[in-house]
């Protein structure tokens, strides 16, 4: 795609347009629970997960393993509430909790191919970890992307230590980064967005710029931006129960949104500004995630405000 034909939507490149350029009309994610876990869960680099992920896996739920005509089920009671809401005409599958690249090649085959032998399933989104993706899996997901619709939504969180370390992400920046490098050369055809999450109190002043910077040069489609949020049963919140540390005011996190904007390429979509706590009950900081539109809404007051613009400097 030639990035200087990008429409824009408002001051960014936004990934309803993006996905309207490549279907042409609406599209919408159906979730679905693959039943995977996580090398943070079971044991292989933790237990428990990551400092920040509920036992939900961060997402609106978790199901039971689910195969063949149970995926096909879940996207069945689920279409047609959103085809009603949203009056929408395209519908992909959303492989959302944990890692959903997380075993062998042939049992994520049977998996991607149940959702996709739904006649108004075009594409997959497939949220995964950098450390989860051995070649016969990037193979595969590239052999997908050649006849469909594949975004890989891959969980970066940071290109920094301090930080990875402190949300207990069992990789390092280098694995992000060595990843991203070879989705680039073995599946070009994949649809890449990094997953980023911003007001740790590690990070450093000049991580916003920096990681739209490490984008630039990776190869990927998309950006998915949320703010740290410390959830009831997870590990932040015990850590913010014993030591109360800072988290973002909506106002920091937005100027932090808007430095990362102005120094991406303008060809990189971005997914999400921001994130809403999915049961409001249980979201102990920051308050303002606990509710859907209102930051929304002042984030982009605030980038107008600000004169926000995506790059328009490739590089």
């Amino acid at each position: 795609m030639d990035p200087k034909s990008v429409p824009r939507d408002g001051t960014y490149y936004s990934y309803s347009r993006y996905l309207e350029q490549i279907f042409g009309g609406k599209t919408y994610k159906i979730v679905v629970a693959s039943g995977y876990t996580c090398p943070t869960r079971d044991g292989t680099l933790a237990q428990g997960g990551c400092a920040f992920c509920d036992v939900r896996g961060s997402s609106s739920f978790f199901g039971k393993k689910g195969r063949g005509s149970e995926i096909r089920a879940q996207i069945r009671s689920r279409l047609p509430a959103i085809q009603k809401r949203f009056n929408a005409t395209h519908f992909l599958a959303y492989f959302q909790s944990y890692t959903n690249t997380y075993s062998d090649v042939e049992d994520l085959r049977q998996l991607y191919e149940a959702a996709l032998e739904e006649p108004q399933i075009q594409g997959l989104c497939i949220g995964t970890r950098p450390d989860c993706l051995p070649d016969p899996v990037i193979a595969l997901l590239e052999e997908l992307a050649q006849r469909t619709y594949i975004s890989l939504e891959l969980g970066i969180q940071s290109f920094e230590n301090p930080t990875l370390l402190w949300l207990t992400r069992g990789h390092d920046s280098q694995c992000s980064m060595e990843m991203l490098k070879k989705l680039q050369l073995q599946a070009p055809s994949v649809h890449v967005c990094a997953h980023l999450i911003f007001g740790a109190p590690t990070d450093s002043p000049q991580m916003a710029k920096n990681a739209a910077s490490f984008l630039n040069q990776s190869g990927v489609r998309g950006a998915k931006l949320h703010q740290l949020m410390v959830l009831e049963n997870t590990e932040l919140a015990r850590r913010w129960r014993q030591d109360p540390f800072p988290t973002l005011s909506l106002e920091e996190y937005a100027d932090q949104v808007i430095e990362f904007i102005e120094n991406l390429s303008p060809s990189i979509y971005i997914e999400r500004l921001c994130a809403t706590a999915s049961h409001s009950d249980e979201c102990l900081a920051p308050e303002w995630s606990r509710n859907r539109w209102e930051p929304h809404n002042r984030l982009r007051d605030r980038m107008k405000q600000k004169g926000c613009i995506q790059s328009i400097q490739i590089v």
